[in-house]
């Protein structure tokens, strides 16, 4: 389970000037978030008849890409482009605190209370956390996520936000690369430079419906890919 998601704001239209955005509380969001965040807490303390409650998950990744695609779209069409350094520093000092608190007292802990080679272990989950890349360290180690057999990483619930990190990383540059697209057609075609949604949710969709292939496929032929990577999320 992720710790820290996106916020439930979103800026209010007609109102901001460049970089001044007000930012209204959607109590929507944070209901269905609280919905989520009750769903997983269900699920991993298996209470009867909330087997399916890990899909919370998932509903984090829909708030976090919502929050996130509206954020940038705002920016793009108010100033043409995405100021990448802004958008990882607003991401990094929503996120890194917190994570990293949480990883270095689940460390100390694991070295004080594990054996030796459970400590050993914890402690590459740890690094592998820290770098944001847990998800797919738990792939190659071959974890599987629902079964009861072994022991869980302390680190397991990191995967997800690996996935949120992963996904800020490469969504900026990509709304950012279809604005520079975008652009140059229009210039070539001599089109006024009107901001539409149409080029961006051709792109979003596209890559939906890739994400969607590619997870059908996966969860049959490599099921830990297909949960814990970010092209099957």
């Amino acid at each position: 389970m992720t710790l820290r998601q996106a916020d439930s704001f979103t800026p209010v239209e007609g109102r901001q000037g460049r970089g001044s955005a007000p930012w209204a509380f959607r109590a929507d969001i944070e209901g269905l978030r609280a919905v989520a965040v009750l769903a997983v807490v269900l699920f991993h303390a298996e209470v009867p008849g909330v087997g399916g409650g890990f899909v919370g998950v998932d509903v984090f990744f829909v708030i976090s890409g919502f929050l996130i695609t509206g954020l940038l779209w705002r920016e793009v069409s108010a100033t043409g482009t995405v100021r990448l350094r802004g958008f990882y520093g607003a991401r990094a000092r929503r996120l890194l605190p917190a994570s990293a608190f949480v990883g270095v007292v689940t460390m100390i802990g694991a070295a004080i209370l594990l054996p030796a080679l459970a400590a050993r272990t914890a402690m590459g989950d740890g690094i592998a956390s820290a770098l944001y890349v847990s998800n797919y360290w738990f792939v190659a180690r071959g974890v599987d996520y629902f079964s009861s057999n072994l022991p869980s990483s302390p680190f397991e619930h990191y995967w997800s936000l690996g996935v949120e990190e992963q996904f800020y990383l490469v969504w900026g540059p990509m709304i950012l690369g279809a604005a520079w697209l975008i652009r140059r057609v229009r210039r070539r075609s001599e089109e006024q430079a009107v901001p539409s949604q149409r080029p961006y949710v051709t792109v979003l969709a596209l890559i939906a419906v890739s994400s969607f292939a590619l997870s059908f496929v996966a969860t049959y032929v490599v099921p830990a890919a297909a949960y814990f990577s970010l092209p099957t999320r």
